[in-house]
């Protein structure tokens, strides 16, 4: 199978399986979103587009092919290596330095 009918087929299932999916559905694609982040964090889906990213993410949600469990868990790593991130980096602006005294103009 070529590429680009896989894409196709994996669209129609996806329409599909969204259509006809139950209450749960808002907070599902919430899910989603979530767990592509995730994805992208990775480093061998950094090159696909988000808009792929989010395609698979959903499908993989609504098909049950990921449990929410797991992204639970995921999400909340993702939080901490933000929160160290975030601590390592300084969003203070810096101090003016001191002016030395002024030096007398060269003539």
């Amino acid at each position: 199978m070529t590429q680009a009918k896989i894409v196709k087929e994996t669209e129609a299932d996806l329409e599909q399986l969204i259509s006809d999916y139950g209450p749960s559905k808002y907070n599902d694609i919430v899910r989603a979103m979530q767990w592509a982040r995730h994805l992208r964090r990775q480093e061998e889906f950094r090159a696909i587009p988000m808009a792929e990213l989010i395609d698979r993410s959903l499908f993989d949600v609504v098909s049950g092919t990921i449990k929410v469990p797991e992204i639970e868990e995921a999400v909340k790593k993702d939080q901490e290596i933000e929160e160290k991130l975030s601590t390592k980096r300084s969003d203070e602006p810096r101090k003016p330095r001191k002016e030395a005294s002024e030096k007398p103009a060269k003539e």
